[in-house]
């Protein structure tokens, strides 16, 4: 097992690794949140694949980002990290919410490292202009999505230093992913309780047409309503997970 501090360019990042494996299964997690998000599906999985989590810049025990970050900077490191203690692929990427984007990134940066792909309610890269579009009626609702459209849009309002829209703008020019086996999972219950219908209307044709984009990236990709979850479908649905990894590993 591995389970330690890695030096690469910027700085440490937490690397944890177990199991054994011919695949090794990345897991990221979702914006601001660190390795333990998976819960449980890690250590159901390390029974019988390699398993690797980390702490992005500004999570977990890793240090705080040296610059400014975008998925491309964060893929890049993650590269850069397995590389450094010679974790090599193939790799099957697993990725929940803004951790998603990350995995998309790095399998169009380096598709020959990358068996499998598997999105976990991953945003679409129109979401950080449509959550930042929302209009503000003074409700206590809207200003709960003011508040995160100001938190992922400027590096100084969250701990990864994620530029919002230097970032999302990036993810858009990602256009195809080729032939990667990929799944694309998007969870049932996206209700946007306490908007106006009007918005939470719009901003659910906004997800939804972004998880069909998602999976017309690779010819052998499907999409995948999930329902009984959330969109923590790793907590809600570890048995569906866990499943479709064993999927793209075959």
């Amino acid at each position: 097992m591995l389970d330690e501090l890695v030096a690469v360019a910027g700085g440490k990042l937490h690397l944890h690794c177990a199991g054994n494996g011919h695949d090794t299964v990345l897991l990221i997690a979702g914006f601001t949140n660190d390795r333990t998000a998976f819960g449980s599906v890690e250590a159901q999985l390390s029974a019988s694949s390699r398993v690797c989590s980390y702490d992005r810049f500004g999570t977990g025990t890793s240090d705080a980002p040296p610059t400014p970050q975008t998925f491309a900077t964060q893929a890049e490191d993650l590269h850069e990290l397995l590389a450094t203690v010679h974790e090599g692929g193939p790799y099957v990427v697993v990725g929940h919410s803004f951790g998603g984007d990350v995995a998309v990134t790095f399998s169009s940066l380096f598709p020959g490292d990358v068996r499998g792909l598997l999105l976990l309610d991953a945003p679409p890269a129109t979401w950080n202009a449509a959550l930042c579009g929302v209009a503000d009626d003074g409700s206590a609702d809207t200003a709960t999505v003011d508040a995160g459209c100001a938190m992922q849009s400027d590096p100084a309002n969250n701990s990864e230093g994620i530029d919002g829209p230097e970032t999302f703008a990036e993810l858009a020019h990602i256009t195809s992913l080729g032939a990667i086996p990929m799944i694309v999972d998007s969870a049932a219950q996206h209700g946007y309780e306490g908007l106006d219908p009007t918005t939470a209307s719009q901003l659910n044709e906004v997800w939804n047409d972004g998880q069909e984009h998602w999976a017309s990236l690779s010819s052998a990709a499907r999409l995948v309503a999930v329902d009984r979850s959330g969109h923590h479908i790793q907590l809600d649905r570890p048995d569906l997970v866990i499943a479709q990894v064993a999927e793209l590993s075959a």
